[in-house]
């Protein structure tokens, strides 16, 4: 069952020594197996990042605690050393503060995306470059994704100068959906820079989750039946509106019928609902879903009739652009607008005659090169062909064929997706493909109050002070 991993001989030559992040869950776990059965050097690495919440029985069972049990019983199975970062720290400075503020905005983040980005493969790396500097070629990850690399070119060390920085500037490495769909995570990718994801590999990006079970089975992994796990990483078992609240507290407002403008009742502050949200409104004749927020109103707006095509939405504005490759994809001839193919909807990300598959395979194979960066083989990406862009709103298996259009600074853009999509909510990444390869994302921007309702609701609407103390609410009632 360990036939899907590459020998050493197709880096050179030369074995790997890879520092391999390891969740105690069953991925990471095969991907530690697939590399150590290829024969390369691997230190594999917990990161802690538990914060204490001041929540009634958060720690009677603590996922984490277990989550690093798991993760020693995988490296005693493996013989494999394990090393335990702390980044407590800088996973509150970077992810959780962020997540509170934009959450305080009206907006829903995706606080696991930032955890890859800043955490992972951003003060993790800081670390390996402040305390083993030199030591490791490549950080392995258990995500489902796949790479192409450019040829024949690999770092001495993690930060040589004749490796990623070097490759990053010529040729960059190109992010590409995994082999099994439905588990893709190039979603959760597409906010690396081009630094980072020239120092990755991804040994399980080209298998479906079946045969990891497999994988992990035969090579008798103490973790091979356990599930996945789910939700934002941070928080185990708090609930997210007792999070919220024990950072935000409560800013009393209305909530109001989108169609009529009648008072339902009153909600314990924007900041607890997100659009497209059903359960936790207290209202009765249901069932209600929020269909919009004035944030600074304060008004929570629901409908019954949410999946009406009225309430549809195919364009949306989007910004706070973040590009794999260093810089926005190319445009067409008006230098704004990027298609779905058709006539001048081309996309500047062909290959040089060398190519940019990994480490020594080449763009032309048809072979698979499945091995210790996992994924699909270049023959499945080709780059010469007319583009075809994809927008994914949210991780999952969904994306849809769109049009982007730049603002003239480039700092924002329009997106018309080809079908319409309830559950658009400001502050969720869109990720952006070119067919299969990811080309990196932006951030779903705020769709301005609409007029007619402001005025129309002006009675409904409340404001705070600076220090968030409500000014005027109106008695709740019809």
């Amino acid at each position: 069952m360990l036939r899907f991993c590459e020998p050493p001989a197709l880096n050179g030559g030369r074995k790997l020594k890879v520092a391999v992040l390891l969740s105690g869950g069953v991925d990471s776990s095969v991907a530690l197996t697939l590399l150590k059965a290829a024969g390369h050097d691997c230190v594999a690495f917990y990161l802690q990042i538990w914060f204490v919440e001041d929540f009634r029985n958060t720690w009677d069972a603590c996922p984490w605690e277990d989550d690093l049990n798991v993760a020693r019983g995988v490296c005693e199975h493996l013989d494999v050393p394990l090393e335990v970062v702390p980044l407590t720290n800088q996973y509150w400075d970077l992810v959780v503060k962020h997540s509170i503020e934009q959450i305080s905005r009206g907006r829903t983040p995706n606080p696991d995306m930032l955890c890859n980005s800043r955490v992972k493969f951003g003060a993790f790396t800081d670390w390996l470059e402040t305390n083993r500097a030199g030591e490791f070629h490549r950080v392995a990850s258990g995500h489902y994704a796949a790479m192409d690399r450019v040829q024949g070119i690999l770092a001495d060390t993690l930060h040589g100068d004749d490796g990623m920085n070097g490759t990053s500037r010529r040729h960059p490495c190109r992010l590409i959906m995994s082999g099994d769909a439905r588990k893709d995570q190039t979603y959760f990718l597409a906010h690396l820079s081009q630094r980072q994801l020239a120092a990755l590999t991804f040994p399980i990006g080209g298998l479906p989750k079946t045969q990891i079970r497999e994988i992990a089975r035969s090579a008798g992994l103490p973790n091979a039946e356990r599930k996945d796990s789910q939700g934002i990483c941070f928080l185990g078992k708090v609930k997210f509106s007792e999070f919220v609240a024990e950072h935000l507290g409560e800013r009393p407002g209305a909530i109001v019928e989108l169609e009529t403008g009648t008072r339902l009742g009153t909600h314990s502050g924007f900041w607890f609902h997100t659009i497209g949200q059903r359960s936790g409104l207290g209202l009765s004749g249901g069932p209600w879903y929020v269909a919009a927020k004035d944030v600074p109103g304060n008004v929570v707006y629901v409908t019954r009739d949410y999946y009406s095509v009225d309430k549809e939405r195919n364009t949306f504005r989007v910004g706070e652009f973040s590009w794999l490759s260093g810089t926005a994809p190319a445009s067409d001839a008006d230098g704004y607008a990027l298609g779905h193919g058709g006539e001048g909807a081309r996309l500047a990300w062909a290959c040089d005659g060398d190519g940019c598959d990994d480490d020594g395979a080449t763009s032309r194979e048809t072979t698979s090169s499945r091995g210790v960066n996992g994924g699909a083989s270049a023959s499945e990406v080709d780059a010469t062909k007319t583009s075809e862009l994809y927008c994914k709103v949210r991780h999952g298996e969904n994306r849809y064929r769109c049009t982007l259009r730049f603002d003239i600074d480039g700092d924002a853009g329009t997106v018309v997706i080809e079908a319409d999509d309830q559950g658009l909510a400001a502050g969720q990444f869109a990720v952006f493909y070119d067919r299969r390869v990811c080309l990196g994302c932006g951030v779903i921007l705020e769709q301005p109050v609409r007029e007619d309702l402001a005025e129309r609701d002006v009675a409904h609407r409340t404001f705070a002070n600076t220090e968030g103390e409500v000014l005027e609410l109106e008695s709740a009632g019809a």
